[in-house]
């Protein structure tokens, strides 16, 4: 990709765990960091809800951690039309927790795609989405989601959330005391990140994977 026109150094925007049961995934939390996961609300259409957690430190900015389930109440979807494909996973009847994807938050969601595929990377199309919070505000956004996720999950997805965004809610807090990024071409992994101004390390591992270590009162939980 030489001569691109890098995007400019995106934000992150959130983390996503990947979690089979909701009410579980915020158990498991509390016990580990002392903190509860705000319920944010659910996806209507995609077959998904989830609960949110602000992240704090490494100048992340407006940054949070999604845990992201099925919605037991919400009619069955097709798995690619769930949020970020996590039907897929349910695909075997179950899953183990994974920290599955992340997001940054370009300032011009646009010219940021419109970068990426001029250089040849499945970046997805800009879609509108929306969810209604447990306090009744609708939350409006814009999201790209390449399908399958890029490089594994490693290649972040890119939204665009307007006016608001959900950290603008009293949410409680987690520190984010690391994210490590895995991919077997460390190189070109790279690469695409920067290229997308998503600038961040990436370590040589057999398979894509991404981990992340969150910490809160009562201890810390690798993610």
């Amino acid at each position: 990709m030489p001569g691109a026109d890098p995007a400019g150094r995106q934000r992150l925007d959130h983390l996503v765990h990947a979690v089979p049961d909701l009410d579980e995934a915020i158990s498991r939390l509390r016990g580990s960091t002392g903190v509860t996961a705000a319920r944010g609300g659910s996806h209507p259409g995609m077959g998904t809800r989830n609960a949110l957690v602000v992240l704090r430190g490494g100048g992340v900015g407006r940054a949070y951690l999604e845990l992201l389930a099925p919605d037991p109440e919400q009619e069955p979807v097709p798995p690619e039309a769930t949020m970020l494909g996590l039907g897929h996973l349910l695909e075997g009847g179950t899953f183990a927790p994974r920290l599955h994807a992340w997001a940054v938050r370009p300032d011009d969601l646009d010219r940021t795609l419109a970068l990426g595929r001029d250089a040849g990377l499945e970046v997805g199309a800009p879609a509108p989405a929306s969810r209604r919070t447990q306090g009744g505000t609708e939350l409006s956004w814009r999201l790209a989601v390449p399908r399958p996720l890029g490089l594994g999950g490693v290649q972040p997805f890119l939204i665009d959330w307007g006016e608001a965004h959900p950290t603008d809610d009293d949410l409680p807090e987690l520190d984010l005391l690391d994210l490590t990024l895995h991919h077997p071409e460390p190189a070109r992994a790279r690469e695409v990140l920067a290229l997308l101004g998503a600038d961040h390390p990436v370590e040589a591992g057999p398979e894509p994977a991404l981990r992340a270590v969150v910490a809160g009162p009562d201890g810390r939980l690798v993610l």
